[in-house]
């Protein structure tokens, strides 16, 4: 009902606003809905991620192989 109107883009520009406030992490997107890529001259901004910059990367370790006798 309220699908591409002035009303829908102000309230998308809220919630995006709230989110960079809180600190939720979430992609940017274009208009056809697919993920907008970082501008690689903009050393300082990820315009891949809605707040500018990228999440840190999680630490991954390894299970150690249990031994048979």
């Amino acid at each position: 009902m309220i699908e591409n109107t002035t009303i829908e883009e102000t309230i998308n520009r809220a919630f995006d606003g709230l989110d960079i406030m809180l600190g939720v992490q979430k992609r940017a997107r274009l208009d056809d809905g697919t993920f907008k890529a970082d501008d690689k001259s903009t050393p300082n901004v990820n315009e891949a991620w809605k707040s500018g910059k990228s999440p840190k990367k999680k630490k991954v370790t390894k299970k150690k192989a249990k031994k048979t006798k």
